[in-house]
């Protein structure tokens, strides 16, 4: 009887100001965080990943949900937020309440998320719901306006609610819902990335954190996987760019598989991100198609394709699998997976029509000195 009255009772906490639910029982999570930047920037980083959504500078890492601003005035700094995260599959609606409050140069924050169906187990989903919305990039978040850290003094699940902050940044994997499968390969609309900067995107190492499958790159080569470029004086046959692929077999003893200074690439359209790949030695007729989907230089990522995606996977489209017009790549400046916006990219692929599935892991941990192998080619 006193397990049961301790779920019933749990949700309902005045101090905090939860949000009312359709269920007396139901599953919440109280936070009380300090963050060091003062409640204005708190609220307006709040609510600039909330109207990010729909421009793309952010995106909700826990299983891909959609916030929506309800209430209160974000330009008043003692004042307080209200907001709706319906679950990436539609299921589900919790409702969340911040107040706030300046400290000297520190704003306090009173969170309360609150399950609107009968619930008592979330898998640290109420929780994850505020965290998303005030977490650092020190905490592997992606901040749209201000970067400001933060300190969680407490966190107050109800029983059999959760307060994992790894659960926060994981995408389940039996989820199908980001985007729905194309009817058309390649989609109607699919293009490249407009306005591109060659410049920046080929001043640094890219390191390769999920691949397709091609001829060339075999899943057993998926470790350590890096590329970087360089412009050179154009070739006898056109080429402009200079490109260096490595990598490692997955079983020890971890054979390296390094392509030296043996590709280039042509610019096709520099603008929109559209070059073509192949052995120095062959004309530009035998290259194959390299196309930047999108990129970031301020988040660090990159979409790569081989081309336009014209075959019909098994949940939308992908290239070939040959050596020309094949391959999928996501691409980040850091060598370390960041599982947020690894997730981020991979939305941004399910968006433009690709089956996800063509993708598999590259393990970037305890590789070898990648600076010394390039130099030794």
């Amino acid at each position: 009887m006193k397990s049961f009255m301790s779920l019933a009772v749990a949700p309902l906490v005045a101090a905090y100001n939860c949000p009312s639910s359709g269920s007396w029982i139901h599953a919440s999570c109280r936070v009380s965080v300090t963050a060091n930047a003062p409640c204005e920037q708190v609220m307006a980083e709040m609510k600039a990943r909330v109207d990010g959504q729909s421009s793309g500078q952010w995106h909700d890492p826990h299983n891909n949900g959609t916030y929506s601003f309800q209430g209160a005035d974000p330009s008043d700094p003692s004042g307080s937020l209200d907001f709706q995260r319906v679950t990436g599959n539609k299921k589900y609606t919790d409702k969340l309440r911040f107040d706030f409050k300046d400290t000297g140069n520190q704003c306090e924050i009173s969170g309360c998320s609150a399950s609107q169906v009968f619930s008592i187990a979330d898998f640290s989903t109420n929780y994850c719901n505020m965290r998303m919305l005030y977490c650092s990039s020190q905490d592997g978040c992606h901040p749209v306006k201000f970067d400001f850290t933060v300190k969680e003094t407490e966190v107050d699940p109800s029983s059999g609610a959760g307060k994992n902050p790894q659960d926060c940044l994981k995408v389940a994997q039996t989820q199908n819902f980001m985007a729905p499968s194309p009817t058309q390969c390649p989609p109607a609309g699919f293009d490249t990335v407009k306005d591109f900067d060659l410049n920046k995107f080929i001043s640094k190492r890219w390191y390769i954190q999920q691949q397709m499958a091609v001829n060339y790159l075999p899943a057993s080569q998926n470790r350590c996987v890096y590329a970087e470029y360089q412009l050179r004086e154009k070739s006898f046959w056109g080429y402009d760019v200079s490109v260096h692929n490595h990598a490692e077999e997955v079983a020890p003893p971890h054979k390296v598989h390094d392509s030296g200074k043996t590709l280039c690439a042509k610019v096709v359209d520099k603008a929109r991100g559209k070059l073509e790949v192949a052995p120095c030695f062959l004309p530009t007729a035998a290259a194959g198609p390299y196309w930047v989907l999108d990129y970031s230089e301020e988040e660090g990522y990159a979409l790569i394709s081989g081309g336009a995606p014209k075959e019909t996977g098994t949940d939308g489209c992908r290239t070939g699998t040959g050596t020309n017009g094949a391959g999928l790549w996501i691409f980040t400046r850091q060598q370390k997976r960041d599982e947020a916006l690894l997730q981020k990219v991979r939305t941004i692929a399910k968006n433009k029509g690709f089956d996800l599935s063509v993708l598999g892991d590259v393990d970037q941990s305890d590789c070898s000195d990648a600076e010394a192998v390039a130099l030794a080619i």
